[in-house]
């Protein structure tokens, strides 16, 4: 039986995937602020900005064989209130919050030959919105680490392979409509639709299609997709 590990579990694409993961047949640890998970998973509450905690929680746990990462989201900010502050924010709550966890347990992996990790990043990363800014930055510092590392550990037997979703159905995606509202000066619901009408189908990507992607990318059937970044925003983004 895999143990499989998802930073970010107790809601959203994180909850989603812990219940994909357990429905597997796979033990699942979520790590969390509050602590909480999904019926069937085990429940560690840390704060994963900070490095010390982050190494002392993943230390305490069984040998890992699956490392989801989705804790962490930097709130997006109107342009005309940016701050520097914003940026700083942003690589905690994001980019940190990954790089924490991914660091020690990477090195552990690579002295046992096996092992994959899947941060969950976002198109933000890929194309600037001016309301994201910050957010997008720390996005693309984590695109970089992910197709970096990737490459650099493949000999050593791991798989490291990001998702870049658009919006998705979450509460996350009510925070991002008000501030395009606000940077745009909509009513939230014209904000809502107009966010959900980018993608081609009409239909905004729910958290338990991410799940199904993470659960495919973490099996056999993916054994030869390492180092790179999968979007999935149903097409919204039609980049090379």
């Amino acid at each position: 039986m895999r143990h499989v590990v998802v930073a970010g579990g107790s809601k959203g694409i994180g909850a989603a995937a812990v219940r994909a993961f357990l429905a597997q047949g796979d033990r699942v640890t979520s790590l969390s602020r509050s602590g909480e998970a999904p019926d069937g998973a085990k429940g560690v509450k840390v704060d994963l900005t900070v490095a010390e905690a982050a190494v002392s929680a993943v230390a305490d746990l069984d040998e890992i064989d699956v490392l989801v990462l989705c804790a962490g989201a930097a709130s997006p900010v109107p342009l005309d209130q940016l701050d520097l502050s914003d940026f700083r924010n942003a690589m905690d709550s994001k980019y940190f919050s990954y790089v924490n966890v991914m660091l020690p347990v990477i090195k552990k992996m690579a002295a046992r030959g096996s092992g994959v990790v899947l941060p969950v990043i976002g198109m933000g990363g890929k194309t600037a919105s001016a309301s994201h800014l910050p957010g997008g930055a720390a996005n693309a510092a984590l695109m970089l680490v992910t197709t970096g590392m990737g490459a650099a550990y493949a000999k050593q037997g791991l798989r490291i392979v990001g998702v870049n979703p658009g919006p998705v159905a979450t509460g996350r995606f009510q925070t991002m409509a008000a501030a395009h509202a606000e940077q745009t000066g909509q009513t939230l619901e014209a904000a809502r639709q107009e966010l959900s009408s980018a993608f081609p189908s009409g239909k905004i990507t729910e958290p338990e299609d991410l799940a199904d992607m993470l659960v495919l990318l973490a099996s056999n059937s993916a054994r030869a997709v390492n180092g790179t970044v999968i979007a999935m925003d149903g097409g919204a983004t039609p980049i090379i």
